[in-house]
Protein backbone atom coordinates (compact mmCIF):
# COMPACT_ATOMS: atom_id res chain seq x y z
CA UNK A 1 0.00 0.00 0.00
CA UNK A 2 0.84 3.62 -0.36
CA UNK A 3 1.48 6.06 2.50
CA UNK A 4 -0.10 8.72 2.71
CA UNK A 5 2.75 11.10 1.99
CA UNK A 6 3.02 9.10 -1.27
CA UNK A 7 -0.55 9.66 -2.15
CA UNK A 8 -0.63 13.61 -1.22
CA UNK A 9 2.81 14.07 -3.35
CA UNK A 10 0.88 12.34 -6.62
CA UNK A 11 -2.25 13.97 -6.25
CA UNK A 12 0.23 17.19 -5.86
CA UNK A 13 1.22 16.80 -8.78
CA UNK A 14 -1.61 15.84 -10.54
CA UNK A 15 -2.84 18.66 -9.62
CA UNK A 16 -0.02 20.99 -10.52
CA UNK A 17 -0.61 19.56 -14.14
CA UNK A 18 -3.90 20.00 -14.34
CA UNK A 19 -4.04 23.50 -13.04
CA UNK A 20 -1.04 23.94 -15.87
CA UNK A 21 -3.29 22.47 -18.55
CA UNK A 22 -5.88 24.81 -17.99
CA UNK A 23 -3.63 27.89 -17.87
CA UNK A 24 -2.77 27.01 -21.92
CA UNK A 25 -6.29 26.20 -22.71
CA UNK A 26 -7.27 29.81 -21.16
CA UNK A 27 -4.57 31.08 -23.40
CA UNK A 28 -5.91 29.67 -26.45
CA UNK A 29 -9.47 30.61 -25.46
CA UNK A 30 -8.51 34.12 -25.48
CA UNK A 31 -6.06 34.38 -27.91
CA UNK A 32 -2.91 34.34 -26.73
CA UNK A 33 -0.11 33.16 -28.46
CA UNK A 34 2.76 30.56 -27.27
CA UNK A 35 6.24 30.56 -27.81
CA UNK A 36 7.13 27.79 -29.98
CA UNK A 37 11.24 27.50 -29.54
CA UNK A 38 11.06 24.36 -31.54
CA UNK A 39 9.55 25.93 -34.58
CA UNK A 40 12.35 27.37 -36.92
CA UNK A 41 9.19 30.43 -37.42
CA UNK A 42 9.73 31.48 -33.91
CA UNK A 43 10.65 35.53 -34.56
CA UNK A 44 14.30 35.41 -33.54
CA UNK A 45 14.26 39.15 -33.11
CA UNK A 46 11.92 38.89 -30.17
CA UNK A 47 14.99 39.71 -28.21
CA UNK A 48 17.65 41.59 -30.55
CA UNK A 49 20.01 43.13 -27.76
CA UNK A 50 20.06 39.78 -26.47
CA UNK A 51 21.24 38.01 -29.83
CA UNK A 52 23.30 41.12 -30.32
CA UNK A 53 25.41 40.22 -27.52
CA UNK A 54 25.65 36.87 -27.73
CA UNK A 55 26.70 37.26 -31.37
CA UNK A 56 29.87 39.29 -29.87
CA UNK A 57 30.87 36.54 -27.68
CA UNK A 58 34.51 35.17 -28.28
CA UNK A 59 34.62 31.44 -29.36
CA UNK A 60 36.92 29.28 -30.71
CA UNK A 61 37.99 29.96 -34.22
CA UNK A 62 40.48 29.85 -36.89
CA UNK A 63 41.67 27.32 -39.52
CA UNK A 64 44.86 24.75 -39.63
CA UNK A 65 47.08 24.36 -43.17
CA UNK A 66 46.84 20.74 -44.59
CA UNK A 67 49.70 20.35 -46.92
CA UNK A 68 49.01 18.97 -50.54
CA UNK A 69 50.41 15.49 -51.03
CA UNK A 70 49.05 11.86 -51.07
CA UNK A 71 47.66 9.75 -48.02
CA UNK A 72 45.78 6.38 -47.46
CA UNK A 73 41.67 6.91 -47.82
CA UNK A 74 39.25 4.34 -47.58
CA UNK A 75 39.86 0.97 -44.93
CA UNK A 76 41.98 -1.95 -45.26
CA UNK A 77 39.79 -5.12 -43.86
CA UNK A 78 42.51 -7.08 -42.84
CA UNK A 79 43.54 -3.98 -40.52
CA UNK A 80 40.30 -2.66 -39.84
CA UNK A 81 37.44 -5.49 -38.41
CA UNK A 82 34.93 -2.36 -38.75
CA UNK A 83 35.50 -1.24 -42.74
CA UNK A 84 32.65 -1.79 -44.35
CA UNK A 85 31.95 -2.32 -48.22
CA UNK A 86 31.65 1.54 -48.80
CA UNK A 87 35.36 2.32 -47.45
CA UNK A 88 37.08 0.10 -49.98
CA UNK A 89 39.19 -0.33 -51.43
CA UNK A 90 41.45 1.56 -49.56
CA UNK A 91 44.13 2.98 -51.80
CA UNK A 92 46.54 6.47 -52.17
CA UNK A 93 44.91 9.77 -52.76
CA UNK A 94 46.63 13.14 -53.51
CA UNK A 95 45.06 16.75 -52.81
CA UNK A 96 46.34 19.91 -53.57
CA UNK A 97 47.12 21.77 -50.16
CA UNK A 98 43.98 23.37 -48.43
CA UNK A 99 43.07 24.91 -44.97
CA UNK A 100 39.99 23.28 -42.60
CA UNK A 101 38.56 24.83 -39.56
CA UNK A 102 40.46 23.73 -36.50
CA UNK A 103 37.42 23.92 -34.64
CA UNK A 104 33.28 22.75 -35.51
CA UNK A 105 31.30 26.11 -36.10
CA UNK A 106 29.77 27.30 -33.03
CA UNK A 107 26.11 28.22 -32.31
CA UNK A 108 27.48 32.07 -32.32
CA UNK A 109 29.23 31.40 -35.74
CA UNK A 110 25.91 30.57 -37.01
CA UNK A 111 23.85 32.77 -34.76
CA UNK A 112 26.18 35.79 -36.64
CA UNK A 113 25.38 34.24 -40.29
CA UNK A 114 21.61 34.12 -39.13
CA UNK A 115 21.84 38.01 -37.92
CA UNK A 116 23.35 39.32 -41.07
CA UNK A 117 21.28 37.26 -43.51
CA UNK A 118 17.91 36.63 -42.18
CA UNK A 119 18.38 32.87 -42.55
CA UNK A 120 16.12 30.91 -40.79
CA UNK A 121 17.75 29.75 -37.37
CA UNK A 122 18.27 25.88 -36.14
CA UNK A 123 14.87 24.25 -34.69
CA UNK A 124 17.20 23.20 -31.91
CA UNK A 125 17.90 26.80 -30.58
CA UNK A 126 15.44 26.07 -27.75
CA UNK A 127 16.46 29.75 -26.27
CA UNK A 128 16.60 33.00 -27.66
CA UNK A 129 17.93 31.82 -29.22
CA UNK A 130 20.24 30.10 -26.78
CA UNK A 131 21.54 29.69 -23.58
CA UNK A 132 25.02 31.34 -23.02
CA UNK A 133 26.76 28.05 -21.69
CA UNK A 134 26.14 26.60 -25.12
CA UNK A 135 27.91 29.23 -27.10
CA UNK A 136 30.54 27.18 -28.19
CA UNK A 137 28.48 24.26 -28.31
CA UNK A 138 28.56 23.15 -32.59
CA UNK A 139 25.56 24.19 -34.21
CA UNK A 140 23.37 21.37 -35.20
CA UNK A 141 19.99 20.66 -37.13
CA UNK A 142 21.82 22.53 -40.07
CA UNK A 143 20.84 21.25 -43.46
CA UNK A 144 23.64 20.38 -46.15
CA UNK A 145 22.26 23.64 -47.91
CA UNK A 146 22.25 25.62 -45.13
CA UNK A 147 26.08 24.36 -44.18
CA UNK A 148 26.65 25.22 -47.93
CA UNK A 149 25.33 28.82 -47.28
CA UNK A 150 27.03 29.47 -44.04
CA UNK A 151 30.31 28.42 -45.30
CA UNK A 152 29.76 30.80 -48.65
CA UNK A 153 29.18 33.63 -46.38
CA UNK A 154 32.08 33.14 -44.67
CA UNK A 155 34.12 32.84 -47.83
CA UNK A 156 34.82 29.27 -47.77
CA UNK A 157 32.96 26.04 -48.42
CA UNK A 158 32.52 22.72 -47.74
CA UNK A 159 35.38 20.44 -47.74
CA UNK A 160 35.38 17.73 -49.97
CA UNK A 161 35.12 13.98 -48.59
CA UNK A 162 39.08 13.22 -49.46
CA UNK A 163 39.96 16.22 -48.07
CA UNK A 164 37.87 15.83 -44.66
CA UNK A 165 39.38 12.67 -44.31
CA UNK A 166 43.06 13.50 -44.53
CA UNK A 167 42.59 16.30 -42.21
CA UNK A 168 41.39 13.43 -39.79
CA UNK A 169 44.02 10.92 -40.14
CA UNK A 170 47.12 12.23 -41.71
CA UNK A 171 49.00 10.71 -44.15
CA UNK A 172 49.28 6.88 -42.71
CA UNK A 173 45.37 5.59 -42.79
CA UNK A 174 45.22 5.28 -39.17
CA UNK A 175 41.80 4.57 -37.97
CA UNK A 176 40.79 7.35 -35.57
CA UNK A 177 42.53 11.25 -35.54
CA UNK A 178 44.73 10.14 -32.46
CA UNK A 179 45.74 6.63 -34.03
CA UNK A 180 44.74 3.41 -33.90
CA UNK A 181 43.55 2.34 -29.80
CA UNK A 182 40.00 2.53 -29.34
CA UNK A 183 38.00 5.80 -28.59
CA UNK A 184 38.59 6.76 -24.87
CA UNK A 185 36.69 9.04 -22.76
CA UNK A 186 39.65 11.68 -22.80
CA UNK A 187 39.66 11.57 -26.38
CA UNK A 188 36.32 11.85 -28.13
CA UNK A 189 31.78 12.99 -27.31
CA UNK A 190 31.62 9.40 -28.72
CA UNK A 191 28.95 7.50 -27.08
CA UNK A 192 30.36 4.77 -24.77
CA UNK A 193 28.80 1.64 -22.81
CA UNK A 194 27.02 4.11 -19.88
CA UNK A 195 26.74 6.97 -21.86
CA UNK A 196 23.61 9.20 -21.20
CA UNK A 197 21.49 9.44 -24.13
CA UNK A 198 18.20 11.07 -25.07
CA UNK A 199 18.82 14.39 -23.83
CA UNK A 200 15.81 17.37 -24.86
CA UNK A 201 18.99 19.05 -25.43
CA UNK A 202 21.96 16.74 -26.55
CA UNK A 203 25.01 15.92 -24.33
CA UNK A 204 27.23 18.45 -26.60
CA UNK A 205 30.82 19.50 -25.82
CA UNK A 206 32.59 22.78 -26.52
CA UNK A 207 34.24 22.82 -30.15
CA UNK A 208 37.97 22.98 -28.16
CA UNK A 209 37.18 20.14 -25.76
CA UNK A 210 39.47 16.86 -26.33
CA UNK A 211 42.50 18.21 -27.03
CA UNK A 212 44.22 14.60 -26.44
CA UNK A 213 42.33 13.32 -29.16
CA UNK A 214 43.77 16.16 -32.32
CA UNK A 215 44.28 14.80 -35.53
CA UNK A 216 47.94 15.25 -36.59
CA UNK A 217 47.33 18.31 -38.42
CA UNK A 218 45.64 19.33 -34.65
CA UNK A 219 42.21 19.39 -36.00
CA UNK A 220 40.12 19.48 -33.12
CA UNK A 221 36.88 16.78 -32.45
CA UNK A 222 36.58 15.00 -36.20
CA UNK A 223 35.72 12.07 -34.17
CA UNK A 224 32.17 12.33 -32.08
CA UNK A 225 30.53 15.42 -31.20
CA UNK A 226 28.49 15.94 -33.93
CA UNK A 227 28.88 14.46 -37.65
CA UNK A 228 29.89 16.83 -40.27
CA UNK A 229 28.60 17.68 -43.91
CA UNK A 230 30.83 17.98 -46.58
CA UNK A 231 30.51 18.53 -50.24
CA UNK A 232 30.37 15.51 -52.52
CA UNK A 233 27.29 13.28 -52.90
CA UNK A 234 27.08 9.77 -51.37
CA UNK A 235 27.59 6.04 -53.40
CA UNK A 236 28.61 3.48 -51.58
CA UNK A 237 30.61 2.41 -54.61
CA UNK A 238 32.59 5.35 -55.20
CA UNK A 239 35.66 4.02 -54.03
CA UNK A 240 36.20 1.77 -56.92
CA UNK A 241 36.47 4.40 -59.51
CA UNK A 242 37.06 7.75 -58.25
CA UNK A 243 40.18 9.43 -59.49
CA UNK A 244 43.24 9.47 -57.45
CA UNK A 245 43.99 13.03 -57.67
CA UNK A 246 41.34 15.83 -55.74
CA UNK A 247 38.46 13.91 -55.80
CA UNK A 248 34.75 15.14 -55.04
CA UNK A 249 32.38 12.43 -55.44
CA UNK A 250 30.04 11.73 -58.28
CA UNK A 251 27.95 14.24 -60.47
CA UNK A 252 25.08 13.47 -59.09
CA UNK A 253 22.76 11.32 -56.50
CA UNK A 254 20.52 11.39 -53.62
CA UNK A 255 22.01 11.61 -50.58
CA UNK A 256 24.93 13.93 -49.23
CA UNK A 257 27.93 12.47 -47.21
CA UNK A 258 28.25 13.44 -43.65
CA UNK A 259 31.15 11.89 -41.60
CA UNK A 260 32.95 11.84 -38.09
CA UNK A 261 30.21 10.42 -36.13
CA UNK A 262 28.27 12.27 -33.16
CA UNK A 263 27.84 11.84 -29.40
CA UNK A 264 25.41 9.32 -29.85
CA UNK A 265 26.78 7.35 -31.91
CA UNK A 266 28.93 4.17 -31.22
CA UNK A 267 33.23 4.72 -31.86
CA UNK A 268 33.02 2.63 -34.94
CA UNK A 269 30.88 4.61 -36.60
CA UNK A 270 33.41 8.08 -35.55
CA UNK A 271 36.36 6.17 -37.52
CA UNK A 272 37.88 9.00 -39.80
CA UNK A 273 36.96 6.52 -42.85
CA UNK A 274 33.67 6.57 -41.67
CA UNK A 275 30.94 7.33 -44.51
CA UNK A 276 27.30 8.35 -44.07
CA UNK A 277 24.97 9.79 -46.37
CA UNK A 278 21.46 11.62 -46.01
CA UNK A 279 19.45 13.78 -48.05
CA UNK A 280 20.04 17.46 -48.50
CA UNK A 281 17.64 18.60 -46.44
CA UNK A 282 18.66 16.29 -43.08
CA UNK A 283 18.36 17.81 -40.20
CA UNK A 284 19.46 16.27 -37.27
CA UNK A 285 20.24 17.10 -33.62
CA UNK A 286 23.80 15.13 -34.39
CA UNK A 287 25.26 16.92 -37.57
CA UNK A 288 26.90 20.13 -37.75
CA UNK A 289 29.81 21.45 -39.96
CA UNK A 290 32.80 22.55 -40.63
CA UNK A 291 34.66 24.81 -43.22
CA UNK A 292 37.71 24.60 -45.94
CA UNK A 293 39.11 26.92 -48.34
CA UNK A 294 41.59 25.71 -50.95
CA UNK A 295 45.33 26.78 -50.94
CA UNK A 296 46.97 27.72 -47.49
CA UNK A 297 46.53 31.48 -46.81
CA UNK A 298 49.66 33.57 -45.09
CA UNK A 299 46.67 35.44 -43.30
CA UNK A 300 45.21 34.09 -39.89
CA UNK A 301 41.45 32.38 -40.86
CA UNK A 302 39.44 34.76 -38.52
CA UNK A 303 36.36 36.34 -39.40
CA UNK A 304 35.39 39.25 -37.22
CA UNK A 305 31.83 39.98 -36.05
CA UNK A 306 30.55 43.79 -35.76
CA UNK A 307 27.40 45.09 -35.22
CA UNK A 308 25.96 47.68 -37.34
CA UNK A 309 23.66 49.83 -34.70
CA UNK A 310 20.91 52.22 -36.50
CA UNK A 311 20.76 56.07 -35.05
Amino acid sequence: MKRWGDICETWGQGLVFFLAACLVSLASCLGVASADHLSPKHDPWSQPWELERLALLEVPEGMVPVPGGPFLMGSDPKVDRAAGPQEQPQRPVTLDAFEIDRYEVTNVHYLRFVLATGAAWPEFWMQDPFLEKMASHPVIGVSWGEAMAYCRWVGKRLPTEAEWEKAARGEDGRMFPWGNEPAGWMKSNIAHSGSKRGFKYPPLANVNRYDKGVSPYGVHQMAGNVSEWVSDWFDPEYYRSSLPDNPTGPATGELKVFRGGSWNEDPEVARSAGRNGGTPDRRSYLTGLRCAKSGISDQPSAISYQLTKTP
